[in-house]
């Protein structure tokens, strides 16, 4: 009785590991993942190059949160380190503005996204920084002239707002938040 245990264990033990394996496999190299294993992000310092998706916005939803296509398949984002006022089901106070700002910036427009850490949230959507033209490095220079994101903050019509572990540019955010509000910009007039 003993051996058979034994063997059971052992049995279940492997049956496990191989389990654990092959779901693992899956996760690593989903084909319905929009950015490739080859397209991770690399910001260990703010000279690395940026691995960026391109994709056209079909749609806005609001000031944080848009459709777009990538190689003909749907996708809705939401932007990372940011937060808009609501324009949806709830009307906010600058949800208008926001969302009108990002139309006119966005609506029908090629752009490049750039994962973080997490890949989609518990909506399922995207979870990306937006950039209006390819940059080639992280600087203060190209996230202020280029990253959506941070346009949206510094014009005062999105707060810094993160949820870990998606924080790479967080810093920025939150210094043209600062500086937003001590210009007494869109929500902090």
């Amino acid at each position: 009785m003993k051996k058979y245990k034994s063997l059971i264990i052992s049995v279940l033990s492997i049956t496990f590991v191989i389990l654990v394996t092959i779901y693992s496999k899956d996760k690593i190299f989903d084909n319905n993942n929009p950015i490739s294993d080859t397209q991770t992000l690399n910001t260990s310092n703010t000279t690395d190059k940026l691995e960026l998706t391109k994709a056209k916005v079909t749609k806005i939803v609001d000031g944080d949160t848009i459709w777009v296509d990538i190689e003909g398949k749907s996708y809705k984002v939401r932007f990372i380190g940011i937060n808009c006022p609501e324009y949806t089901k709830e009307i906010e106070p600058f949800g208008k503005e926001a969302t009108e700002f990002t139309t006119q910036y966005l609506e029908d427009k090629t752009i490049y996204l750039q994962k973080d850490v997490s890949d989609t949230d518990d909506y399922d959507r995207l979870l990306r920084y937006v950039w209006t033209e390819e940059v080639n490095e992280i600087n203060e220079e190209n996230i202020s002239n280029y990253l959506f994101n941070a346009k949206l903050v510094q014009e005062g019509l999105a707060q810094s707002n993160y949820y870990k572990p998606d924080i790479s540019l967080q810093s920025y955010l939150e210094d043209f938040e600062k500086e937003a509000k001590s210009n007494g910009k869109g929500m902090w007039q």
